[in-house]
C-alpha cells in the first residue's frame, strides 16, 4: 500500500503540537507480517519519528481493527508493562486508503536481533507481568469481549480460526480438519480469565540495556485463557529446530512458570496443539497474502502437528 508522504503530512499537523510537522521520509517497516507499517520521520515535530500503522482488509490474522489496538495501548499506557504512547488515530479509510493507527516510535531493537542487550528471563517475566495485569482496573473489559469463562473464549478462538480455514485457499487440509475436530472437543477448564497480549512471539519485545523497553503489537490482544499465549512460543521454537518432545520439557514454559511463581500450568499439550494448528492455517493464509513462502515448511508443520495431537488424551 503505497502512502502519500503529504497526505499523512497534513492529517498530522491536525494534531495537538504537530501543526508545524514536516514528514521527511516514510519506510517500511521489517517483520510485520499483517497490517501495514512504516516508520516516518519527522521534522518540527514533537518527536524525531512515528510509526503509521494501516489496517489491511485481509491477512493471517484477520479480522483486523487498528483502532480497538488503539484503544487496548491507551489503556496499557499507565500499566507496569511498557508500550508505545498513542499519538492518534484515523478511521475515516480516505484520508490514506485504510484506517490507521499513529504511534511513539521506539528506538530499540527486537529480541531476535538485540544480541546480549536481549535477556530471556526478562522475556519470560515480562510475558507473566502482562498476564498479572487487572485487566478490569484497567478498563480492558470497556474495549475487549468479555467471555463467559477461559474455555468458553478459547473455543471461539478455535472457531475464529476455523473461519480462516474456509477462507484460505488450501487451509482445508485434512489433518488441519482432524486437528480442529479433535480440539474443539478438548478445550480444557480450570483457568481464569486473564488478559492475553495474542502474539507474545519474540519480535514484539523490544530491549534496551538488558530489559524490555516495550512490548508492541497488540492486535490480536484479548481477554481469555493465558496459557494460549505461552503455547505460541513453544510451537514456534518447534518450527524453528528445537525437538519435540514432552510439553514439561520445554524451556520456555519452565522460565515462564519461574517468573509467574504460581506452579506449573496444566494441559499445555492441548494448547501447544492448538497453536500448531493455528500455524497451519497461517501456513495457507501467507501463502494467499505475500509473494513468498513462509519462513517454515508445510511438511515440517504437518509432522509437528500430527506429533502434538498423538498426545493428546
Amino acid at each position: 500500500m503505497e502512502v502519500p508522504p503529504a497526505a499523512f503530512e497534513d492529517w498530522l499537523r491536525s494534531l495537538d503540537g504537530f501543526g508545524a510537522a514536516g514528514v521527511l521520509a516514510l519506510h517500511p517497516v521489517e517483520g510485520g507480517a499483517s497490517n501495514v507499517i512504516l516508520r516516518a520521520s519527522l521534522a518540527d515535530a514533537p518527536l524525531p519519528a512515528v510509526l503509521l500503522r494501516l489496517q489491511r482488509e485481509r491477512g493471517i490474522f484477520e479480522p483486523y481493527d487498528v483502532l480497538r489496538e488503539a484503544a487496548v495501548l491507551r489503556r496499557l499506557h499507565p500499566s507496569p508493562v511498557p508500550v508505545p504512547r498513542v499519538v492518534g488515530e484515523e478511521a475515516d479509510g480516505a484520508v490514506l486508503g485504510a484506517p490507521f493507527v499513529v504511534l511513539e516510535w521506539v528506538d530499540a531493537p527486537h529480541m531476535g536481533v538485540a544480541g546480549p542487550e536481549a535477556s530471556f528471563s526478562a522475556y519470560a517475566a515480562m510475558v507473566a507481568r502482562i498476564h498479572a495485569l487487572d485487566w478490569r482496573a484497567l478498563g480492558l473489559d470497556e474495549v475487549l469481549p468479555v467471555p463467559d469463562s477461559a474455555a468458553a473464549a478459547t473455543s471461539a478462538e478455535l472457531e475464529v480460526i476455523a473461519g480462516r480455514m474456509e477462507r484460505f485457499p488450501g487451509a482445508d487440509a485434512p489433518i488441519l480438519r482432524r486437528a480442529l475436530a479433535i480440539l474443539r472437543e478438548r478445550v480444557p477448564g480450570g483457568a481464569p480469565v486473564g488478559f492475553c497480549q495474542g502474539d507474545i512471539n519474540v519480535f514484539n519485545y523490544l530491549f534496551r540495556g538488558g530489559e524490555v523497553a516495550a512490548v508492541v503489537d497488540w492486535e490480536q490482544a484479548r481477554l481469555g485463557d493465558t496459557r494460549n499465549d505461552v503455547a505460541q512460543v513453544l510451537a514456534l521454537g518447534h518450527l524453528k529446530g528445537a525437538p519435540f518432545g514432552p510439553v514439561r520439557d520445554q524451556f520456555f514454559l519452565q522460565a515462564y512458570e519461574a517468573a509467574r511463581g504460581e506452579g506449573e500450568l496444566a494441559d499445555m499439550a492441548f494448547f501447544r496443539a492448538r497453536w500448531l494448528f493455528e500455524l497451519g492455517v497461517i501456513y495457507h493464509g501467507w501463502r494467499a497474502f505475500n509473494d513468498d513462502l513462509p519462513w517454515y515448511g508445510w511438511n515440517h508443520l504437518e509432522e509437528l502437528l500430527d506429533l502434538a495431537l498423538a498426545e493428546l488424551p
